[in-house]
């Protein structure tokens, strides 16, 4: 299975958000681009603090939506995004039914997904961590 390419309407997805509501990305379309991030299996506070980082610089431009197959549990995976003041959206999705549309086999994946709801980047990386300047200076080359 390959990651979606560029140019790809994004599959739409609604699915069990970690940190607040349902996440619906239609909700998005027309108003926000998106960056779906296909977060490493295992808990790493450090990792999920960079990307809170990232996540809060780029707000104006972006929404960001990570996604989950494996936690502890749900009431440990809240709590912890909770202790670390994370505020995006976090998909959970056991069933791995969102990672299989994206073409996602093993994380770490990113996509931007445009305010139409296209795909203008994807991108597998080392599956221990998200290589955040990478996926910035592709948000700051993709989304307008």
């Amino acid at each position: 299975m390959a990651l979606l390419s560029a140019g790809t309407p994004a599959p739409t997805f609604k699915g069990m958000n970690l940190t607040g509501p349902e996440i619906n990305l239609e909700n998005y379309k027309g108003k926000k681009a998106v960056v779906l991030v296909f977060a490493p299996d295992r808990v790493d506070p450090g990792a999920t603090n960079a990307v809170k980082t990232l996540a809060n610089k780029m707000k104006e431009k972006v929404e960001f939506i990570t996604a989950s197959r494996k936690v502890p549990s749900v009431s440990m995976a809240k709590a912890f995004l909770q202790q670390l003041g994370v505020k995006f959206p976090t998909l959970y999705d056991p069933s791995m039914a969102i990672y299989k549309m994206y073409g996602v086999e093993n994380p770490v994946a990113a996509y931007i997904i445009d305010v139409e709801g296209n795909i203008v980047y994807s991108a597998q990386s080392d599956p221990a961590k998200v290589d955040l300047k990478t996926l910035e200076e592709a948000i700051v080359a993709n989304v307008k």
